[in-house]
């Protein structure tokens, strides 16, 4: 009976993919195609972290090559890559607009400055806007375009394997 009841229930889970092996890609072209939209490689991506085509891009003959600072994505099937170079650009901006007690600190300091230093809005994540001080008071002047997942736009690049 225990023997029936078993192969009734693995029998039942295969024939429901739920034993079914996940699939894993070594190439993140084809696990882009796979996965499609993603903010980050999953355990289905068993390649190398930063494959020498992603780095290309930015590469300039005139610095040493380094490979900090490289993250990629997946969206709508394709490969994007972003170089961070120790900041958090890769990373989904900050879209709070409400402005932190520091930010209201640094204009009551400096009246109608032209801009909020990084140093005092935050440097953990990107921002979704530029701010700068309206007399007293913290103020956004201008926001940055945010592609649909919410990362910068202008900093990641689509790449392929040539």
């Amino acid at each position: 009976m225990i023997a029936a009841c078993f192969a009734i229930l693995t029998g039942g889970l295969a024939a429901t993919g739920a034993l079914a092996q996940t699939p894993s890609f070594t190439d993140p072209q084809d696990y882009c195609r796979a996965v499609g939209t993603i903010d980050e490689p999953d355990q289905r991506y068993t390649g190398t972290s930063v494959p020498d085509w992603m780095v290309a891009p930015f590469v300039n003959p005139q610095y040493p090559r380094a490979l900090y600072g490289i993250s990629w994505r997946c969206v709508g099937g394709h490969v994007l890559v972003c170089q961070n170079a120790q900041s958090p650009s890769c990373l989904k901006a900050n879209t709070d607009q409400t402005p932190s007690a520091a930010m209201g600190e640094f204009c009551r300091d400096n009246v109608n400055s032209q801009v909020i230093p990084r140093v005092v809005t935050g440097t953990e994540r990107m921002l979704a806007y530029n701010w700068v001080c309206r007399g007293t008071e913290p103020a956004i002047a201008k926001a940055t375009r945010l592609d649909a997942r919410g990362y910068v736009a202008a900093d990641w690049k689509a790449v392929s394997a040539p």
